[in-house]
């Protein structure tokens, strides 16, 4: 496949490394904890398509907002010192920080549905992802992504107590729900009494025993233990409309109603979406623009493509290297970005494959597989070889420099086992989406005579089969991401887990005690700090036992009309917030 070529007027922001930033606790000052002001930003480096180094915009932009700001609150402006992000890729810095925040009547963009959302109430779907931040928000959120920086948002501002169990929130006054009833603390009690009742599971995972409205602007939320990653997650637990969820209940869309930007104007099941901006709106950072967001749902990859091609749409994310290089070759003029997925391990199962028992046997199929051939062949090298099991700068991430291809030092470790690798043959049963990453694995491994036989499931068999722990290899992460580093392992580690992939309570019970007692410290941890700490402990133990070996982060790309500007999405999941968005004049 041919590479990259240089084009005039594409704007390519190639983000091959990502700095996620640890989330810092509470940048009030005092022990009460307050939380009200905006904290610090992350950064990330860029490379253009020359691959020189830049800070993202390629100069120092500054706050110049064409409005008086002076009686905006400082936690609603941007960060005047951030000169790249963490989470986010930029079409321009300079668009972002000089974009207009008044609504611009008869403005309209259209995008592509990421895929069909039957169900638009949170708890329902785990596919309206693109979807929830534009019409949802919670208490708090995490500016730009980036979760050294959570900013009171329905919340004007909080505290908690000396031993983290009781966190009070203030709630802004005058938000409205998109349905014009008030959004305040006893709305906000009744909403999260629904949202309990529809999944009780995200109330449990963050330690919250009770909440109360205590007046009409204060919440006071009660946790049976320390949660360190409860003030982050307060951005996904979405506060509705009680009014709509009493008179419709929790499952029917006419109660997906939020306090975002957007709300749901019109949705036509298998066609289309159609989105109005909320000229109400309170938060000047979320200030939409364009009134109206079209978002189409096309499957056909080519459909697609044309549809971009031909002016049909203004933009869209996708995966498919050809569409990449459609668009090149056929010289569009708009924005091209590149970014990469999220963590991608391989992890090996010595529950199924006895020889995987031996750790010098782990360690020669980290030697046997060789990451960045399988890049430059899958990929043309525009994915991201990982230097530990997750995401490459993430706030989990410990680099390990024990990922490497030696096929000749992978022979000597098998032979220091008395492992023959032609003795060993096992079968990986994949989702069909893997194949071709397995194949090419499959083809490596032949060279040293290891036998593996790629068997492509259907995802429901898939599923199942990973459960019951009767895989051999599988590639992918288990609801890793920045925000939330402590997750994954709740997913892999012990025996009662959803999908168990850490099987040193197989080879090495002395080390699993170990794991099991940096989990329990993890998920008990009073701070983000001591969190990150006992997870960095747990990965470097799994890194080290070679329990799973690094992987790729695919390229991910993003292709936009040159009338849209400010293209700003988050590369975890690929969200693009539309309240940034605005057309060229």
């Amino acid at each position: 496949m041919k590479k990259l070529k240089a084009i005039l007027c594409i704007v390519l922001a190639l983000s091959m490394v990502l700095v996620f930033a640890a989330c810092a606790k509470d940048s009030g000052s005092g022990d009460s904890g307050k939380k009200d002001d905006a904290g610090s930003s992350g950064s990330s480096s860029t490379q253009t398509d020359s691959g020189n180094s830049d800070s993202g915009s390629g100069s120092s932009a500054s706050v110049a907002p064409a409005e008086d700001t002076s009686n905006i609150p400082q936690d609603q402006l941007p960060d005047p010192n951030m000169t790249s992000t963490a989470l986010h890729m930029f079409s321009s810095l300079d668009e972002y920080y000089n974009r207009p925040h008044e609504l611009v009547p008869g403005s309209s963009v259209h995008l592509l549905a990421t895929n069909d959302v039957p169900s638009q109430v949170p708890w329902n779907a785990t596919a309206e992802t693109w979807m929830l931040p534009n019409i949802y928000e919670g208490l708090a959120y995490t500016y730009m992504g980036q979760v050294n920086d959570v900013r009171p948002l329905i919340a004007e501002s909080y505290t908690h107590s000396d031993d983290y169990l009781t966190w009070t929130f203030q709630i802004r006054d005058g938000i409205k729900f998109s349905d014009g009833t008030v959004c305040d603390a006893p709305a906000v009690a009744k909403s999260w009494g629904f949202y309990q009742e529809a999944s009780p599971t995200s109330f449990n995972n963050v330690n919250i025993v009770s909440y109360e409205a205590t007046s009409d602007k204060e919440f006071v939320v009660y946790l049976s233990a320390p949660c360190s990653y409860f003030e982050v997650s307060l951005q996904t637990m979405y506060i509705l409309s009680p009014t709509a969820l009493e008179q419709y209940g929790i499952n029917d869309n006419r109660s997906a109603i939020g306090t975002g930007p957007y709300y749901i104007d019109s949705y036509t099941a298998g066609v289309e979406f159609v989105f109005k901006a909320r000229p109400d709106y309170y938060y000047y950072d979320r200030m939409p623009v364009i009134e109206t967001v079209i978002c189409s749902i096309i499957n056909d990859a080519t459909t697609k493509l044309m549809a971009l091609a031909n002016g049909e749409i203004d933009g869209y994310t996708f995966r498919a290297l050809e569409s990449y290089y459609y668009l090149i070759d056929n010289d569009f003029d708009g924005s091209l970005l590149i970014s990469n997925g999220n963590a991608d391990p391989v992890f090996l199962n010595a529950k199924t494959v006895p020889e995987f028992c031996h750790h010098e046997v782990r360690e020669a199929m980290s030697r046997f597989i060789d990451f960045n051939a399988i890049n430059d062949l899958l990929y043309d090298g525009m994915g991201l070889v990982q230097t530990s099991m997750w995401t490459v700068g993430s706030s989990g991430e410990v680099p390990f420099d024990g990922y490497y291809y030696n096929e000749a030092e992978g022979l000597e470790l098998m032979a220091q086992a008395g492992v023959d690798p032609k003795s060993m043959s096992f079968v990986a049963k994949i989702i069909d989406t893997g194949k071709d990453l397995f194949v090419t694995i499959q083809g490596q491994l032949d060279k040293v005579g290891m036998s593996m036989e790629v068997q492509p499931l259907e995802p429901e068999a898939n599923f199942t089969f990973l459960k019951n722990g009767d895989w051999t290899l599988t590639s992918g992460n288990s609801g890793y991401s920045d925000a939330r580093p402590y997750l994954a392992w709740t997913y892999i580690l012990l025996p009662e887990h959803l999908i168990k992939e850490c099987w040193q309570d197989l080879y090495d019970p002395d080390l699993y005690e170990k794991m099991k007692d940096e989990y329990y410290a993890m998920t008990s941890a009073p701070t983000w700090e001591e969190m990150l700490d006992h997870a960095h402990r747990l990965t470097t133990y799994e890194q080290e036992d070679f329990g799973c070996l690094n992987g790729i982060q695919v390229p991910f790309f993003g292709a936009y009309s040159k009338n849209v500007k400010d293209v700003v999405f988050i590369t975890e999941n690929h969200t693009l917030p539309w309240y940034y968005l605005y057309l060229a004049d």
